[in-house]
């Protein structure tokens, strides 16, 4: 087997091979699998044990390809146009760019039997990003097996932080007072000679995490009512309206008075790990523990130099639930194998299963189900710096669903960077908050025109 970088793809043997162009027929008993590239090698090797695994039990062919996620998106959604398809995918972010919208499309095969297989054991938010409404059949079903989670964690440098003066009991505990002691440490740092950001907000109009860090600030500031439970627009509530200004507001001033690098603009998801570990960022809020745990051959760093805190409370004082953020497997409609599809998905969430896969991957993504938690001390072990921090804010702290679990038109909204363009206009544009808040609920808006829910 062939190791695999970030940027390419798996080269594999006959039973775990790759395909780069239009699939092969496969033969009888093989499942054809796509799986999302992992950040660093643990993660694909993972994925490759597993699949390795679950033939050498069962006699049934994986056939593999790992694919990094935008391109893997991409594919899928061309070959769902043309009806050639794998039997079983996993997405990182499908949950949020494309499984709401090929629900709605009658393009997924209904998992609810794989669901049910080990219902009692999935968190219940985790179920909640999982459901989504047929257009055609005009109801809800599960049409996605969530397998992982993460809530967005704050990543720090302890180094940076003592040099300008501070500790780890300077970090103030409420939202805005916890990001502009960042500024503060940036100023403290520039005074000494130190060309470094205070701030690694990510700011691009493309991928994830600039999405991903302006709707926590959104809840954070109120907005968590955006869409109500049974898919209706609220975007004209006052506080929704006040919590989206606020948002654009507080990450766009900080890049405008030079505490955020002029890069992020242009950042993918992967550039703000890279800015951190070049020391050219104090602090980066990150949708994973990736940054830590990568570093995890370097002791110094990873248990003394890098902190990894949860999101910070409310300006109140009150507790922020978490957003969820779920890795789901899907099952195209037009697979050629769906039931060795769904076998192989069952063993997969089966919870010792899912455990040993995860704890492979060095758990930069958090079990969907509670009690692999509170069984294995792993997940919870206090030498540990990072990843006990991930559990408790993703699974023992109140989390909330994700907006297009409740209408796919809110996945539209973040296929099409509406909020990130909103903040774009500002930095760049030179709009005001508030005409950029107008535009992008405009927008949003006649989104929500196209995705009747009856």
């Amino acid at each position: 087997m062939k190791q695999i970088s970030r940027r390419q793809a798996l080269a594999g043997s006959a039973a775990l091979a790759t395909a780069a162009g239009s699939r092969r027929a496969k033969a009888a008993g093989t499942v054809t699998v796509w799986w999302t590239q992992g950040f660093y090698q643990a993660e694909n090797q993972a994925v490759i044990d597993t699949m390795k695994e679950w033939e050498k039990r069962t006699g049934t062919k994986v056939d593999l390809t790992i694919i990094n996620g935008p391109d893997l998106i991409t594919k899928l959604i061309a070959g769902m146009q043309v009806g050639d398809v794998p039997d079983l995918v996993h997405t990182v972010t499908g949950d949020r760019f494309l499984v709401p919208q090929a629900a709605w499309n009658d393009q997924l095969v209904d998992v609810s039997d794989v669901i049910d297989s080990q219902r009692s054991e999935f968190l219940p938010t985790a179920l909640d990003n999982s459901r989504f409404y047929n257009a055609k059949l005009k109801k809800r079903a599960y049409y996605s097996v969530p397998l992982k989670c993460s809530t967005l964690m704050e990543q720090s440098w302890r180094p940076l932080i003592e040099e300008a003066g501070f500790s780890d009991a300077d970090m103030p505990k409420t939202h805005d007072a916890y990001f502009k002691f960042f500024e503060t440490v940036q100023d403290k740092l520039r005074s000494k000679g130190k060309r470094i950001y205070g701030l690694g907000y990510s700011m691009a109009t493309k991928e994830a995490d600039s999405g991903t860090l302006f709707h926590h600030f959104l809840t954070a500031y109120g907005g968590a009512a955006i869409v109500t439970p049974e898919g209706k627009l609220n975007i004209d509530d006052p506080a929704v309206r006040k919590a989206a200004s606020m948002a654009l507001e507080r990450l766009t001033t900080p890049f405008k008075k030079g505490y955020v690098p002029p890069g992020a603009i242009n950042w993918g998801d992967v550039d703000n790990n890279n800015a951190f570990y070049a020391r050219q960022i104090v602090m980066t809020p990150n949708a994973t523990i990736s940054i830590s745990v990568a570093q995890m051959e370097k002791p110094d760093q990873y248990f003394k130099e890098i902190i990894t805190q949860g999101i910070p409370a409310g300006n109140d004082g009150q507790p922020i639930a978490s957003l969820l953020g779920v890795s789901p497997c899907i099952i195209p409609k037009g697979a050629k194998n769906i039931d060795d599809a769904k076998s192989l998905l069952k063993s997969i969430i089966e919870p010792a299963t899912l455990n040993t896969y995860l704890k492979e991957t060095r758990g930069r993504y958090l079990p969907v189900m509670p009690s692999i938690v509170k069984n294995d001390p792993w997940w919870l072990d206090p030498a540990d710096p990072h990843r006990p921090v991930a559990v408790k804010y993703g699974l023992l702290l109140p989390t909330t669903a994700w907006w297009m679990a409740y209408n796919p038109a809110y996945s539209a909204v973040l296929s099409e960077q509406i909020w990130c363009q909103a903040e774009a206009n500002i930095t760049q544009r030179n709009m005001t908050v508030e005409q950029a808040a107008e535009e992008a609920i405009k927008r949003i808006k006649a989104t929500f025109e196209k995705f009747e829910i009856g």
